[in-house]
């Protein structure tokens, strides 16, 4: 008894205080559990394959068009999910550098006295303001491709160009219909 304190704990031989019976608490509202999708996709399917009256089986296969379309959704969410935890934190570096370098230029802009200059900070402004785009409205859907790191092979730029051309039609389309990307 010289290390653990283990004489301490004990109470009073063969009686146990403070526990509690190891049987079924009867007090506690149990709630049924949540059948997964694929569960209920699985259990229609099967009823679907007996001998059933028209209406039955109509009813039971919209039922099962639904929960294919509730199963897609939430794949898809979970791919835009991983996706989103996975490229977060090189997007947000790439956003600070490029919103960085747009500040410095509009300040240039400011001061700057010559228009030839002023061209060429205007130009430098609109491509950092498509880096931007291309940063803020990537798909979500896609593997990000990174503007600065990753080098600046042919297949690589290809890629960056036809993304951006897929951002901008998801921009003009978005603006169409009249509601925010964000």
């Amino acid at each position: 008894m010289a290390h653990g304190g283990y004489g301490k704990r004990r109470v009073a031989e063969g009686k146990r205080l403070g526990r509690r019976s190891k049987g079924p608490r009867l007090d506690k509202k149990l709630k049924p559990k949540a059948v997964s999708l694929k569960n209920q996709i699985r259990s229609i399917e099967r009823m679907l394959r007996k001998d059933l009256p028209p209406e039955v089986r109509e009813a039971q296969e919209t039922k099962l068009e639904g929960l294919k379309k509730q199963q897609e959704i939430h794949t898809r969410l979970a791919v835009e999910r991983k996706l989103f935890l996975r490229d977060r934190k090189i997007k947000f570096f790439e956003r600070r550098k490029i919103e960085r370098r747009i500040r410095r230029l509009e300040k240039q802009q400011r001061t700057s006295p010559g228009q030839a200059q002023d061209m060429e900070i205007a130009e430098q402004l609109s491509k950092l303001k498509e880096d931007l785009e291309y940063v803020r409205f990537f798909p979500k859907t896609e593997k990000y491709v990174s503007l600065f790191t990753g080098g600046d092979g042919s297949d690589l730029i290809d890629r960056r160009n036809r993304l951006r051309k897929q951002i901008k039609a998801n921009l003009v389309a978005a603006a169409a219909s009249g509601k925010d990307l964000e």
